[in-house]
């Protein structure tokens, strides 16, 4: 296994592949992961503090990991900041990486990928906080790994606009060692 930093250009190279991951990892439509090759990828440039990892079997690129910087003008910070205020969590939104995705092939999942994409992640990272939503499904398997590493729910079933199923937002404060 061998993680490294993947450079915008090759992330945009690789742009159908991260995309395909992306499909395999949901059992997403076509549909759908060209939406996000076309949006979500092709907009990674513009997002200040990006970081990409990806994770390797050999030559195979078996997973991805991305974020950036926490841009209140953003989508997502304008859709859970004012939940994460309403809880008690504004803080929260200071100093913070927006985890946005943390994908491994399915037949790949469940061989320390996902921990070693995101510990990676972690310690590149200098922000005080991170902050992800996920399902609100008690058994997913993601959410069993970011709370190993320190996440915690901050707003459990929260509803995005439009959106029927509920999600969890987690957030991890870096220890003063870790700093």
């Amino acid at each position: 296994m061998t993680i490294r930093v993947l450079e915008t250009p090759e992330v945009l190279r690789r742009a159908d592949e991260l995309a395909r991951i992306y499909q395999r990892a949901f059992d997403y439509s076509a549909e759908r992961r060209d939406h996000f090759r076309d949006t979500r990828l092709a907009y990674l440039p513009l997002y200040d503090g990006a970081l990409t990892l990806g994770a390797f079997d050999g030559d195979a690129l078996v997973g991805f990991v991305y974020g950036f910087d926490y841009q209140r003008d953003h989508w997502w910070p304008q859709q859970v900041g004012p939940a994460l205020a309403e809880a008690g969590h504004s803080g929260w939104t200071e100093d913070t990486f927006e985890l946005n995705e943390l994908e491994i092939l399915p037949e790949h999942q469940g061989r320390g990928f996902g921990t070693a994409l995101l510990r990676e992640l972690l310690a590149r990272t200098p922000h005080r906080h991170t902050l992800l939503s996920t399902t609100a499904d008690p058994a997913d398997r993601a959410k069993v790994l970011y709370r190993r590493l320190g996440f915690v729910d901050l707003v459990p079933g929260f509803r995005y606009a439009g959106v029927t199923e509920p999600a969890n937002i987690m957030g991890r404060r870096r220890q003063r060692s870790q700093e």
